[in-house]
């Protein structure tokens, strides 16, 4: 098990919305909180691990268009990143593009590193924007920011998902956050996912919504 210290710690794999048609707003804006909770899972995860100069702590695509070109920056991010950040809505669960960032990721073999049998994935699925009908494939479960001292911060994410504490510049955002990043390193310490070289698939994968659980 040799890490490459400069490939991405975490990857974050998220639905990009796009704005309504009359929206004055772009699709930057409209992604925003996207690309804040990246940034600041970024500051989190630096704090907590030593990272070699230049080397960025995690990637996220920001191409605002949305699942239309695989990037060879892309490809090597999910095929060497170390976990894999899910930010589950509805229109993550109903995007082709996000299925098969998920799949590249789950192709790659993962392995606890003081060699003991394993049934983690190295997949964290994270509340964003949550429905009724929206639950994490494959049975995994969702991740949760328990041990905070607001006994409120837990129900709260549950119930508006982190999307929705951003929206609301709720202080539990903050904490939910540091909680994400502290997951991420205590996955990425136990844990090893195998690099592996990816090549863009050749077709679309099926929706997440359409898969058997």
């Amino acid at each position: 098990m040799v890490d490459d210290p400069l490939a991405p710690l975490f990857f974050v794999s998220y639905a990009v919305i796009k704005p309504p048609g009359r929206a004055t707003g772009g699709r930057r804006e409209a992604n925003s909180n996207a690309l804040r909770l990246f940034t600041e899972l970024s500051i989190h995860v630096n704090a907590l691990v030593s990272r070699p100069a230049g080397a960025d702590p995690g990637f996220i695509n920001r191409n605002m268009r949305g699942g239309e070109r695989w990037t060879p920056e892309l490809l090597e991010a999910v095929g060497t990143c170390q976990v894999f950040v899910a930010l589950l809505s509805p229109a993550y669960l109903d995007s082709e593009w996000c299925a098969m960032e998920w799949d590249l990721f789950a192709s790659r073999t993962i392995v606890r590193r003081d060699g003991r049998p394993t049934h983690e994935t190295g997949i964290l699925p994270v509340s964003w924007a949550p429905a009724d009908s929206c639950e994490p494939p494959n049975r995994l479960q969702w991740f949760s920011p328990d041990g905070t001292p607001d006994e409120d911060v837990v129900p709260n994410y549950h119930q508006e998902g982190l999307y929705g504490l951003l929206s609301m510049k709720y202080d539990a955002s903050d904490v939910v956050i540091w909680k994400l990043a502290q997951r991420v390193v205590e996955l990425s310490r136990s844990h090893w996912v195998e690099p592996r070289v990816l090549t863009a698939p050749n077709g679309l994968a099926r929706k997440f919504s359409r898969r058997g659980a």
